[in-house]
């Protein structure tokens, strides 16, 4: 009901959800002491059996494999900020690349969630996807975390050719070593905005049909240079 001590993302899980057409669902909205939690989940669990006992081909297995994966798309959806891709990633592709300190621990834990997950193994394209998108969200926090310090409540790229005496060839090294590590710190950003659109491929593809056509495929931006 729409009154609940359920978290957002509590209210969009499975267990929580029931599909009615547009008459049932204003009746269910306006005839609320009727329509209370316990007859809601009485309706949704009595349809379910009825589907498992009237269609002869329905797989329960499978209903139960596409619901644990359902559940990890959302769950991967909301730890991966996507809704806010363009936001917070294009922050990597900045002149110092930075991200916000809220954002590299949140990537830091979707990274260690990813691995702890048990997969169905019933659409290895999928879970193929997911872990692409793992080493490559992997790699670029290894990549990105290597030189950093805090600025505000960010953490940016350390400009580590700047040295305390004048040294023309350590200068020079350390220049180039730099500029080489912010191109890959971007490059790798690049690649994690492609693989998490193509495990968004994958997610149509093998369960979800319509999943994020409306808001479309993810983007990112580079900002001003230091040439600007």
């Amino acid at each position: 009901r729409g009154e609940s001590e359920l978290t957002p993302e509590q209210r969009d899980q499975y267990s929580n959800l029931v599909l009615l057409c547009k008459n049932h669902h204003k009746q269910v909205d306006d005839q609320f002491n009727i329509y209370h939690v316990e007859a809601l989940r009485e309706i949704k669990e009595k349809h379910e059996t009825w589907v498992e006992s009237s269609l002869k081909d329905f797989d329960s297995q499978k209903q139960r494999d596409d619901e644990l994966y359902a559940d990890y798309v959302q769950e991967w959806e909301r730890r991966a900020s996507l809704d806010n891709w363009l936001d917070w990633a294009s922050w990597a592709l900045d002149s110092d690349p930075r991200l916000y300190d809220e954002d590299v621990k949140r990537l830091r834990e979707l990274n260690e969630w990813l691995i702890s997950r048990v997969w169905p193994k019933r659409y290895p394209e999928l879970e193929a996807a997911f872990e692409n998108f793992r080493r490559v969200l992997n790699d670029f926090l290894l990549i990105f975390t290597k030189y950093l310090e805090p600025w505000d409540n960010m953490q940016i790229t350390r400009k580590f050719y700047k040295i305390t005496y004048w040294d023309e060839e350590l200068y020079h090294r350390l220049s180039q070593q730099y500029n080489f590590h912010v191109d890959l710190v971007e490059d790798l950003m690049l690649e994690l905005t492609r693989s998490a659109n193509y495990t968004c491929d994958m997610i149509r593809r093998h369960l979800l049909p319509q999943f994020r056509q409306e808001t479309g495929v993810l983007l990112i931006e580079a900002g001003i240079d230091m040439n600007m």
